[in-house]
């Protein structure tokens, strides 16, 4: 049963990305959360694993805390580690879900978790998917102004193979790119969404519009990755926008 290529294509931030930080401007960030970033956006896996090794969980902030679950994720979703990181992931969120049950990234951050556990085995996606959709809802409740679980939503609407609801795709992308006008990858999925609906020269201003965003240093692999995508599109797009 596959419910999920949608999956395969978002966790890459998320998480990762995005990958899934609450910040859109490393000023904001903290020296803890920003390195966090930094070490997912280049893919440097020892170097993160080292790093959380040397982190007080109990004496991090609720954002670094979610920041750190989410790491642990993502390291089990593209780093090679065992499945004890996404048990430890999901027991802290679930810890930090029931003390703190109206904080956004939590909730988040569990989407995540589960989310990652889908993209590793599809089957899952059978009893984890209204889970993920769940925390989701409450993550974009608590978190209006947030984009991750705005863009997580969008593609879980967009991508998914069977009956895609490009109507609340589109709402949350819009949405997510609202909180967030510098996030390439989000531009990548409206730009996939405008597509779907066969309005390719929407699809192509939104592209253009992309790769005329610089590269973060702290996304440097996950934005190079969503302008190459971008680019081996472009063409194609452009001959549908000229047919019409």
């Amino acid at each position: 049963m596959k419910i999920t290529k949608l999956f395969e294509t978002t966790i890459l931030f998320v998480l990762l990305g995005a990958l899934s930080f609450a910040f859109s401007s490393t000023e904001q960030m903290s020296e803890i959360s920003y390195k966090i970033q930094y070490m997912i956006g280049n893919r440097q896996a020892k170097e993160l694993v080292q790093f959380l090794g040397s982190l007080d969980f109990e004496k991090l902030t609720l954002i670094e805390k979610a920041d750190y679950i989410i790491a642990l994720s993502e390291l089990y979703s593209w780093a090679g580690v065992d499945y004890s990181y996404s048990e430890k992931a999901y027991k802290l969120a679930d810890e930090m879900l029931k003390k703190y049950p109206e904080f956004w990234k939590f909730h988040y951050a569990m989407a995540v978790v589960l989310s990652h556990r889908v993209q590793k085995n599809n089957l899952l996606a059978i009893t984890l998917v209204g889970k993920i959709d769940y925390h989701l809802n409450q993550a974009m409740q608590y978190g209006p102004k947030e984009w991750e679980p705005f863009f997580l939503a969008g593609v879980r609407n967009l991508e998914v193979p069977l009956f895609p609801n490009l109507m609340l795709a589109e709402q949350y992308l819009k949405k997510a790119l609202d909180n967030n006008p510098e996030h390439i990858y989000t531009y990548l999925m409206y730009g996939k969404l405008f597509e779907k609906k066969g309005q390719f020269c929407d699809a192509l201003n939104i592209y253009k519009r992309a790769l005329q965003l610089p590269i973060r240093p702290e996304w440097k692999v996950v934005d190079e990755e969503a302008k190459n995508e971008i680019k081996n599109r472009i063409p194609e797009v452009e001959r549908k926008c000229t047919k019409k």
